[in-house]
C-alpha cells in the first residue's frame, strides 16, 4: 500500500513539531520545511525561507521528487511584529511587506501548488489546513497589524478555496483554537490539540466548516 504524505510548511518546535509527529505516528510519510532545514531523522527536510513566495514551488518540487504528491498540506508559518497601539503604521514598509510575504503570498503559492498537484493525485485524503486564530473576526488590533491582516487575508483565501474547489473533493480549513468560552487562546495554544485536530480533519472525507474553531479535548465548537 502506498503511504500517504503530509507536508508541513513552517515546522517549528511547537505546533509544527507535534503535527509532524502525529502524522508520522499514523503511518504518513512526512516532509517539513523551515528556515534551518533541520528536523527529526524520519522526516524529509526542506530548507526554505517563506519570505520568498517563489521558494514554495521549489519546496513542493523537492517533496514530489523525493516522496510523491502530498495528500495533506499544513501551512503553519507566520510572521509577526508588534507596534504601539497608538501608532499602527510605524512599521517600516519593507517589514510590512516581508511579513505579508510569509502570512499571505507564500500561503497563496502553497494553495496554488497544492491544488495543481491534486489534479492528478488518485489517492485520498486531499486536505489543506492553515493554522489560524481569531484575528480574522476580532476586528482591527493595531498592535498586531501585520499578523491580523495576514490572518484575515488567509481566512479569505481558505474560504475562496472551498468555494472554488470543494466540489472536486478537496477540503480546506482555517483552524482556530479557542477557550471553552469562545475567547482566543492567544499565547496559550496547545500544540498537541492542534495535532489531534489536524489529523482528525485529514481523516474526514467530507468538507466540514472551513472556519474550524475548536477547543482542546472537545473538538469543533461553533462560536
Amino acid at each position: 500500500m502506498t503511504s500517504k504524505i503530509a507536508f508541513v510548511l513552517g515546522a517549528g518546535p511547537n505546533i509544527g513539531h507535534d503535527v509532524s509527529k502525529m502524522f508520522a505516528g499514523h503511518g504518513y510519510k512526512v516532509a517539513i520545511v523551515n528556515r534551518s532545514g533541520v528536523g527529526a531523522s524520519e522526516y524529509f527536510k526542506v530548507k526554505a525561507d517563506l519570505k520568498d513566495p517563489l521558494a514554495v514551488a521549489s519546496a513542493f518540487k523537492q517533496v514530489r521528487d523525493a516522496l510523491g504528491e502530498p495528500n495533506v498540506v499544513i501551512y503553519n508559518a507566520f510572521a509577526r511584529h508588534f507596534v504601539p497601539d497608538d501608532d499602527a503604521f510605524s512599521l517600516a514598509t519593507s517589514t510590512f511587506q516581508a511579513d505579508l510575504a510569509i502570512n499571505v503570498s507564500s500561503l497563496y503559492a502553497a494553495l496554488q501548488e497544492t491544488v495543481e498537484g491534486w489534479r492528478d493525485l488518485a489517492t485520498s485524503p486531499k486536505v489543506f489546513i492553515f493554522t489560524g486564530n481569531g484575528l480574522n473576526v476580532a476586528g482591527a488590533v493595531p498592535q498586531l497589524l501585520t499578523y491580523g491582516v495576514g490572518k484575515t487575508a488567509a481566512a479569505h483565501l481558505i474560504e475562496a478555496a472551498v468555494r472554488s474547489y470543494g466540489s472536486q473533493g478537496y477540503n480546506f480549513y482555517y483552524a482556530d483554537e479557542r477557550n471553552p468560552d469562545g475567547s482566543p487562546v492567544k499565547q496559550d495554544r496547545d500544540a498537541y490539540a492542534h495535532a489531534e485536530t489536524y489529523f482528525q480533519l485529514a481523516e474526514e472525507p467530507e468538507q466540514g466548516p472551513w472556519d474550524y474553531t475548536f477547543v482542546k479535548s472537545k473538538g469543533f465548537s461553533k462560536f
